[in-house]
Parts: structure tokens; sequence; C-alpha cells
């Protein structure tokens, strides 16, 4: 009897330090996930600033400036046409610019003369102040912008795609045994080709477009106030051809006036006409008729 009780008593204490030991056990694996778990969660803010500095570093070669092209228009009124012409041109030349169309002309008593500069971007403002300062009085200036950012942001976009796509043709070209492959391939290469091209033009005029400002200039000659006559020098026969065309037209009108006065009483006038020429002659007869009896 005491035998089993010693066994019974040696397998408890064996259950109970096994349970211990495996609740210890089981605390320290908690405590080291929790551990494990808090280190992800602090090492978490780490990796997002991470992505985040990846994704603007990748935003910022096309995102990071703006494609604005500027155009103006300046009217200017100038002492000297071809003076201020030359000053114009010095002056584009000073900043880098150049001269995309120069002319001068007439039209009736003013000479006129336009110019189309391309200007740097960075120069556009003070060129129109010194451009506006060559004129006289006061000048007549507009300027528009437009933003093409997201359109080159765009074409750049869809050049890639297409560069893309032609290396893998490239490589479907240099693998291709067949000579069907081998045209349609070549036929695919140089559509994607033309099309890259024509993307690379667009791209290129939306850079020159941009880093260069077009200026429309509108000139004009201050006209010369040429000196003439007194006004009383030639007044005499100013005067006498006036009373001249006055006493014309009054002659036309009350011409005009009794013939239509005679037309319009004619049915009255008419018989009466005939009425007193026919007594007219009656009296004719008798007074000769008396003096040949005398």
């Amino acid at each position: 009897m005491g035998r089993w009780i010693l066994c019974f008593s040696m397998i408890f204490l064996l259950l109970t330090g096994c349970s211990s030991t495996d609740e210890h056990s089981s605390e320290s694996a908690d405590m080291a996930g929790s551990d494990h778990s808090a280190s992800k969660i602090e090492e978490s803010p780490n990796e997002d600033s991470q992505l985040q500095g990846s994704e603007s570093s990748q935003l910022s070669p096309l995102q990071a400036e703006r494609k604005v092209v500027f155009n103006a228009n300046l009217s200017l009124t100038v002492k000297d046409l071809p003076q201020a012409t030359d000053k114009l041109n010095e002056l584009t030349t000073s900043y880098k610019g150049y001269v995309v169309e120069e002319s001068t002309y007439t039209e009736e008593e003013s000479v006129l003369g336009s110019m189309t500069v391309r200007i740097p971007q960075g120069q556009f403002y003070t060129f129109l102040d010194q451009a506006e300062a060559i004129g006289k009085g006061v000048s007549q200036k507009s300027i528009t912008g437009a933003d093409v950012t997201e359109q080159y942001i765009d074409l750049n976009s869809r050049l890639k795609a297409k560069e893309a796509v032609m290396k893998r043709l490239q490589g479907f070209l240099d693998d291709a045994t067949k000579t069907e492959d081998l045209l349609s391939i070549s036929n695919d290469l140089s559509r994607i080709q033309e099309e890259i091209e024509q993307l690379k033009g667009q791209i290129n005029y939306l850079d020159n477009q941009s880093e260069f400002s077009t200026v429309t200039l509108s000139l004009e000659q201050e006209k010369i106030t040429v000196p003439t006559f007194a006004e009383n020098e030639f007044s005499t026969f100013t005067e006498a051809k006036k009373l001249f065309m006055t006493t014309a037209n009054g002659l036309l009108f009350f011409g005009s006036k009794l013939i239509v006065f005679l037309i319009g009483l004619s049915p009255i006038f008419l018989p009466l006409l005939a009425v007193s020429l026919f007594f007219y002659i009656r009296y004719r007869k008798k007074t000769k008729k008396v003096d040949q009896n005398l």
C-alpha cells in the first residue's frame, strides 16, 4: 500500500513540473512574438517613408518642372521705324533669342512694321520691359500662357511604351526563322519606329515652345505733321465755287418744279390755250378787215 502511494505522488510531481515548464515556454514564446511584432510595427514607418521616397524620386524627372508656353503681343509707336527695328534685333541677340519673321510696309500715309521673335523663357518679362521702352507714348501689351505639362508627360509615357514594344519586336525578329514571320515583324517594327519618331518630334516641339517664348511686335512710325496753307488764302475761290453751286442748284430746282407744274395742270391749260388762240385769231382777222376798208 505504501508503495502505491509513493508511486502516485512521484507521477503527480512529474506532471506538475511538465505543465509549469510548458507554461513558461509558452509565455516566453508569447513575449518573443510580441517583441517581434513590436519591432515590425516600429520598422513599418521606415519602410513607408522609403516607399514614399522612392515614389517621389520616380515622379521628379517629369513632374518637378512645369511646361508652360508663353506668348505676348506688343504694339509700339516709334519715331523712326528702321532705327527701332535695329534696336529690337540687337536686344533679341543680347538675350540669346532669334528672329522668326520681320517685315516693313506702308499703308496709305502710315509706315508700319512687324516682328516675331523667340526669347528664352527666363528672360521673357525683362525683354518685354526693355522692348516697351523703345516705343513712345502708351503701348498695348497682352500676355498668354498655356500649361502643357500633362500633354508632355503623356507623350513621354507613350514614347516609353512604344520603345518597349520595339525592343520586344527586335527580339522576335532575331529569333524568327520563317520568311512570313520576318516580313510581319519587320512591318510592325517599321510602324512602331515611325510612331516613335512622331512622338519624339512632338516632345521636341513642346520643349522648344516652353524653353523659348514667342513675342509678336507691331510697330507704327510716328506721323510727321506737314504744314499747310493758311485757311483764308483760298477763301475767295472757295466762296465763289460755293455760290455758283448754290445758284445752279436753285435754277435746276426752279426749272424742275416749273415743268412739273405745267405738266400737272396741262388738262386745264391746254383748253384755255386753245380758246385763247381761237379768239386771238378772230381778233386779228377783224382788225385786218377794218384796216383794209380804211
